[in-house]
């Protein structure tokens, strides 16, 4: 009993902290894919019944399930909205539902979905014998567990192998020592690894020229605000509009950064800046400052007395600013790398190489006169490209991703780009031919030829 009324309380007090954050997360959601804002799934509860888990959705919507009930790093299911969730664990507050319905109860082995609860061997049954918990003893060891999986293994096969004996071993051992001390502890190791989890230094390494971008646009923000500023008072400033200022100054920042996420400003590797990348941030920052001047007007901040001008002033200076510095620094990476050589559709392809080669190859289908392929993105086996927009396309996984990818994305014919030798071609033919799609190796004669228009069979070789 008394465990039962503190689930309740503690579901009431996580509801309230969903409250206040759905709006935005619903609105995030909604904007980057089409489906609903929540996804439940089966899971295994006490005594082996079954109920419904609900979590934020985080993966594309298709009409059948596509791909394994285990999400690896990496996986092409998931949205960049959903892989922020993840990673901060926000998706799984709609689980306080669940446990306000008694589905599930604070402290306990995490649920398990149908298909692996089979495979569990018959000494492990006893953890189907307790309910369920939204916090688990594996879930601090295994806070990340999705990065666990080698690049190429079978997820599932991996999970039954390598991960579920000791997952199995610690559940068993929580159900047989359980204790109100030990469960606190749980709580309180759960929060932490939560909060330190979702920044590693790992992910901090991987995506440290990102985060200095973001850190610059922050400072353009503010730069070109006060330019503006400065501009239209002639570099003097009154008390009055000085304290309108101050004002504008943290919206400026607040209302433009999400803005640009969502536009994937930091999606976009540097040294391959180009002109759909241009456009992008030309966008972004037009609509980051129409909302930044919404926000401010309904905020109550006077604008118009401060000088309407200000905001045109301060939306040209940024967009300067935003391409400006990215452009510098492509120039950096080109004289350190080499140059990246300049460079609709009914078949849809994906090009096998997010490289030089494969920007070549992507813009010679653009260029076509009528052109046949529309191009879905690259694939890759760099995991620091993963994620990352090349020539305006993203890198939507590797090789072993590519029947994922088939599935969700309808894919009809790849382009090998990556200089694959004999050995490498083999596997992508039979791995393509097991999927119904035709391979295409394009080898380009020289970036003449590719500026000269030619026909394709001129600069691809068909596999």
């Amino acid at each position: 009993m008394l465990t039962r009324a503190f689930d309740i309380v503690a579901a009431l007090m996580g509801l309230l902290c969903l409250g206040l954050i759905l709006p935005v997360v619903a609105v995030l959601i909604k904007l980057e894919s089409r489906g609903p804002v929540f996804f439940g799934c089966k899971r295994v509860g006490k005594g082996g019944r079954l109920f419904t888990m609900y979590k934020f959705r985080t993966m594309y919507e298709t009409p059948a399930p596509v791909g394994p009930s285990l999400c690896p790093e990496g996986d092409p299911r998931v949205t960049e909205m959903g892989r922020w969730l993840r990673r901060t664990k926000v998706n799984e507050f709609p689980q306080f539902y669940n446990l306000l319905k008694g589905d599930m109860t604070l402290i306990g082995p995490r649920p398990e979905a149908p298909d692996l609860a089979k495979a569990y061997p018959p000494e492990a049954q006893a953890v189907f014998a307790v309910k369920p918990g939204l916090i688990g003893p594996n879930q601090i060891a295994g806070r990340n567990e999705e990065e666990w999986y080698p690049e190429g293994a079978d997820p599932r096969q991996y999970y039954l192998d390598h991960i579920l004996p000791a997952k199995v071993a610690e559940d068993l051992d929580y159900i047989k020592n359980k204790s109100f001390f030990g469960d606190f502890h749980l709580i309180v190791r759960g929060i932490w690894a939560t909060v330190a989890g979702a920044i590693a230094r790992r992910h901090l390494a991987d995506n440290l020229t990102q985060l200095v971008m973001l850190g610059v646009d922050v400072l353009c923000c503010i730069l070109a605000l006060t330019l503006a500023c400065w501009l239209r008072f002639g570099f003097y400033i009154d008390l009055d509009n000085l304290r309108t200022y101050w004002q504008l100054l943290p919206l400026a920042v607040v209302c433009r950064l999400p803005v640009f996420y969502q536009f994937g400003f930091y999606r976009t590797l540097i040294r391959y800046f180009g002109l759909p990348d241009i456009k992008n941030v030309f966008d972004g920052a037009l609509f980051g400052s129409g909302l930044f001047m919404l926000v401010a007007y309904l905020s109550g901040i006077d604008i118009t007395a401060f000088g309407r001008s200000i905001c045109l002033i301060d939306w040209g200076l940024l967009t300067v600013m935003l391409i400006g510095y990215r452009q510098l620094a492509k120039v950096v990476q080109t004289r350190r790398h080499g140059p990246v050589p300049a460079g609709n559709s009914h078949r849809r392809a994906l090009i096998w190489g997010a490289n030089t080669e494969g920007i070549w190859c992507h813009r010679f289908l653009q260029e076509q006169t009528a052109p046949a392929y529309q191009v879905v993105g690259f694939i890759d086996s760099d995991p620091k490209k993963r994620h990352r927009r090349i020539d305006g396309l993203k890198v939507l996984g590797d090789q072993h991703h590519l029947e994922v990818l088939t599935q969700l994305y309808r894919i009809q014919e790849v382009f090998v780009a990556n200089g694959a030798g004999t050995g490498q071609l083999d596997q992508v033919r039979q791995m393509c031919s097991r999927l119904a799609l035709t391979v295409r190796r394009f080898i380009p004669r020289s970036v003449e030829d590719l500026a000269s228009g030619g026909e394709l069979s001129r600069h691809q070789e068909v596999e």
